[in-house]
């Protein structure tokens, strides 16, 4: 659906309301999204996989090699649980938070609910979800492997996962319309962050300062949820205090688009 009226974005709640009536606006840009990752290389829908295995040879195997550590299971599939976790928070903060300058003769021209840009990659993620979760299947029935009855929650812990990267990605995408500079130091940020997450690492390693810090990184609760989930591992709740940060951060980005809608074809 596409609105003529630009200053209807400054309530909030019609612009959720335009939103939601845009929802196949929205699924047609998630579309779009998969289909050039598709398209602009030879391996096509492959290219999914090609990733998640080259990621899981490069890291799981090689620091497996290198580093032991003594986990109940299999050190691969702890690795891969959490690479799976970050490389969903990675791809959809990355590309959200460049979502509107990539789309920017699109978002200059024509109004629409530009909300639509940085979430069409909540969506489009998916895919890469289940290329991911594919490989972690293969993984769980060559070592012989039964996930536990918490195997449900892996679509809840996934919604995190994604809310993290879009609360992230929009602020990024914020900040950069002030400063254009933002964009070049975010995957930075973002690749730091990574070794703030236990993804190669189990927490209890870590001495008790920093094991309390993590449980105000949402993407550590994220990563011990899907482990919780796949192999019935302990799950602390004080995870849940990340959860609750990251939704103010989320809620907050999304608020401030929606208030600087409007007069975003001015910054572009």
């Amino acid at each position: 659906m596409i609105i003529n009226d630009s200053a209807s974005n400054t309530d909030v709640l019609s612009y959720l309301k335009n939103l939601w009536q845009s929802k196949n606006l929205l699924l047609v840009f998630a579309y779009r999204n998969v289909k050039s990752k598709i398209v602009q290389t030879r391996l096509g829908i492959f290219i999914v996989l090609i990733q998640a295995i080259l990621l899981t040879l490069i890291f799981g195997i090689f620091i497996s090699r290198f580093v032991t550590f003594n986990v109940n299971y299999p050190y691969l599939l702890f690795a891969v649980t959490g690479m799976m976790g970050w490389y969903i928070f990675s791809y959809v903060a990355t590309f959200s938070g460049t979502s509107l300058l990539q789309n920017h003769q699109i978002a200059s021209k024509i109004y629409f609910p530009r909300l639509i840009f940085p979430f069409s990659f909540g969506i489009s993620v998916l895919i890469d979800f289940i290329g991911w979760f594919f490989i972690l299947s293969t993984l769980l029935i060559y070592y012989h492997i039964l996930p536990s009855v918490n195997l449900w929650a892996v679509f809840l812990f996934l919604i995190m996962d994604v809310i993290t990267g879009l609360g992230i990605g929009l602020w990024i995408l914020l900040l950069s319309l002030r400063n254009r500079d933002m964009i070049l130091f975010a995957p930075l940020i973002i690749g730091i962050g990574m070794f703030l997450t236990p993804v190669f690492y189990p927490v209890r390693i870590l001495p008790d300062i920093l094991t309390g810090l993590l449980y105000f990184n949402p993407l550590a609760g994220v990563v011990e949820g899907f482990r919780w989930a796949i192999f019935n591992t302990a799950f602390d709740l004080r995870y849940l205090w990340g959860f609750f940060i990251i939704f103010l951060v989320f809620i907050s980005g999304v608020i401030f688009f929606i208030r600087k809608d409007g007069n975003m074809a001015d910054n572009l």
